[in-house]
């Protein structure tokens, strides 16, 4: 059936269920694709997603509709939306082990959960070049600081992930890595010149899109050697001259959410949506705001030249019929994942500065609790995480506290630090516990390791389950840290 302008529409909600305007919409066909949140309620447990999704496949087939595709940001590390399957280490983490097989391998295996439970697009991989180390929004988001090697391992993961049927959409188109704001809170700019552009942010996309890349997502950034009035989302310079003219990219262009103020201080909601379809885009990101979200495609028809219409829904249709599945009766096993995920958290960890010491008597642990803590269940408590990785090991020698406190009695200080280079009174308290000696881990951004200088430091880039675990076991003597620098301290 020939799909209509909602198909360039996808939607987010709140809650467990699909609210009913949603499910009407989509038997309608004003709304094309769903996104889904751990934090806004969408995903509590394997069978309350298993059987929201059926219910909202279930509209589109009641209108006679193929089902609509169902995206996730499922990229590991801080960015997790499903937490009952193996929780990944970072990109970052996984640029530390060396070896780009390990994202392909990542990759394939978060796929494979995805798609057991109806979910066939993976917002991944981040391609930003993390070249500012003030980003305080991509961070260990991205594979590292060097545009070579983070193509080698946003190239791996693209083969990974479509490998098994599941589309990638590199991001965040031109690039995301060389500002110093969020464009969650505000639109950052990227003041570089076109061939900075060309030799760094762009490398990655470019090895994407050759390894297979289904989509692309922008980046709600302004670019001024690019285009010296609209950001990304909402330029033609960049996305049809840049994107598909001199990249040749051919697939699927999503915005990135349409709710971030990067973008929606820009201009009104229905401009918005139409300046980003009309520049490029095939699919506008209506996160929230369901009025809005049932008005898109109407001023989409409205605003948009038809023939833009008439690319965009071309290539939305054959994504659609790419990408978007029923849920599947039977389910896999996650074993293999889970050990993969240990594997690559243990080969993460890397060590900086002088000789670690010995920790074979007492040791006394310092912790911060994490700015950005992610909302699913398995890692909504990685301080606790740690302890008991921690506690495991070290037993009665271990003393251990949070918020900065420091444990009483004695014993070699260990002070793990969560983002501390990007909060002063963090920052603060961890030199002045480090200023007689101890050792410094980093357990999510590895410019903490620059905080307190000739202090041993250990680094894993990330704080779900497994790097915790790995990080534990290198302060326990079991295994020697082997990561790899992937940025320049």
């Amino acid at each position: 059936m020939k799909l209509g302008t909602g198909a360039l529409v996808w939607a987010g909600f709140d809650g467990p269920q699909a609210p009913g305007p949603i499910l009407d919409a989509i038997q309608r066909g004003t709304i094309g694709g769903v996104l889904l949140f751990a934090f806004r309620g969408n995903i509590r447990s394997k069978a309350q997603l298993r059987a929201m999704l059926r219910e909202i496949q279930d509209a589109a087939r009641r209108g006679g509709l193929p089902p609509v595709p169902v995206a996730v940001d499922q990229e590991g590390g801080s960015v997790i939306r499903i937490g009952y399957r193996a929780t990944f280490p970072s990109a970052m983490a996984i640029g530390a082990t060396g070896d780009p097989a390990y994202a392909e391998r990542a990759a394939r295996a978060v796929g494979e959960g995805l798609r057991a439970d109806g979910i066939a697009v993976n917002h991944a991989p981040v391609c930003d070049v993390n070249s500012d180390p003030r980003n305080p929004v991509i961070g260990t988001r991205a594979f590292g600081d060097d545009a070579t090697s983070v193509a080698a391992f946003a190239a791996a993961w693209v083969r990974g992930s479509e490998g098994v049927g599941v589309a990638t959409t590199p991001k965040h188109f031109p690039g995301h890595g060389h500002t110093a704001q969020d464009s969650h809170l505000v639109r950052p700019e990227a003041n570089v010149d076109r061939a900075t552009l060309e030799n760094r942010e762009l490398v990655p996309f470019r090895a994407a899109f050759a390894a297979g890349a289904s989509g692309a997502m922008t980046a709600h950034v302004r670019y001024p050697a690019l285009d010296p009035k609209d950001g990304a989302t909402v330029s033609r310079a960049i996305l049809t001259d840049l994107l598909r003219g001199e990249l040749g990219f051919t697939g699927f262009a999503v915005t990135d959410s349409l709710d971030m103020k990067g973008i929606t201080d820009v201009d009104s909601p229905d401009h918005i949506v139409t300046r980003a379809i009309a520049a490029g885009a095939d699919a506008a990101m209506v996160t929230t705001g369901l009025d809005r979200q049932l008005a898109a495609a109407g001023w989409i028809d409205a605003g948009v030249g038809a023939a833009r219409v008439k690319e965009a829904l071309g290539r939305a249709t054959i994504f659609r019929e790419r990408f978007a599945t029923a849920v599947p009766d039977d389910d896999i096993d996650d074993t293999p994942a889970r050990v993969l995920a240990a594997e690559i958290a243990e080969r993460a960890v890397t060590h900086v500065g002088p000789r670690l010491p010995r920790l074979d008597s007492r040791v006394r642990v310092v912790t911060f609790g994490s700015a950005r803590q992610s909302f699913v269940e398995e890692t909504a408590d990685p301080v606790g995480g740690l302890e008991r990785a921690l506690r495991q090991r070290f037993g009665d020698r271990l003393a251990f506290d949070r918020e900065g406190r420091l444990p009483e009695g004695d014993g070699t200080l260990v002070v793990c630090t969560s983002n501390a280079a990007f909060q002063p009174e963090q920052a603060a308290r961890a030199r002045e516990l480090l200023a007689n000696g101890g050792v410094l881990c980093a357990v999510r951004s590895p410019y903490d390791a620059t905080l307190v200088p000739n202090t041993p430091a250990l680094l894993s880039y990330s704080d779900v389950p497994p790097s915790l675990e790995a990080l534990a076991a290198v302060l326990a003597g079991e295994r020697r840290p082997t990561g790899r620098l992937p940025v320049r301290l």
